[in-house]
């Protein structure tokens, strides 16, 4: 064995041994190392992106979710908003209680919000204030969305109320 050892050029192979090792280490940090550091930011950079885009995407998943459970407890109301009621639906309606009904567009519709705004003029004849009272339920239960506009001017003519209100009506911009 000691002939073995005696036969190896230990200054030579040490010499190789150190300059294989620094060489191997150089290519290590002259190569492997910035392609691992470039693989970390890209990673880390990655990891972010996907962690922000699960928060936007359970956000909206949160958002929509208050969405359909508005529209469900406001469904009816939300499909009032989708009928356009017109003037022939109004004065066919008030013609039941009222002896003599007039409905007038009063101008073209207004964009108000997300949804356009008609306003009608009604006018007519009735015999009595409990009549009047009878319309404007009556109207309030038409299929679309209506809002009274105050003043409401009543006047007394013989034994008949001369009146006129004005009635908004909200659809949408379709």
């Amino acid at each position: 064995m000691r002939a073995f050892f005696a036969q190896i050029d230990w200054i030579r192979n040490t010499f190789f041994f150190v300059f294989y090792f620094f060489m191997v280490i150089g290519v290590f940090l002259a190569v492997v190392k910035p392609q691992l550091d470039i693989f970390r930011k890209t990673n880390a950079q990655y990891r972010k992106e996907l962690y922000v885009q699960s928060q936007v995407e359970s956000q909206r998943d949160a958002e929509m979710q208050k969405l359909i459970n508005y529209q469900n407890q406001n469904a009816r109301t939300l499909r009032g908003f989708e009928h356009q009621i017109t003037q022939r639906e109004i004065e066919e309606k008030l013609r039941i209680i009222f002896e003599n009904v007039g409905v007038v567009a009063d101008g073209t519709p207004i964009l108000e919000g997300k949804y356009l705004k008609q306003r009608f003029v009604i006018s007519g004849r009735l015999q009595n204030i409990h009549k009047l009272k009878e319309a404007l339920k009556m109207t309030q239960s038409m299929p679309g969305i209506v809002r009274f506009n105050f003043p409401i001017h009543i006047e007394r003519e013989g034994a008949e109320l001369v009146f006129s209100f004005r009635l908004d009506a909200y659809f949408l911009n379709l």
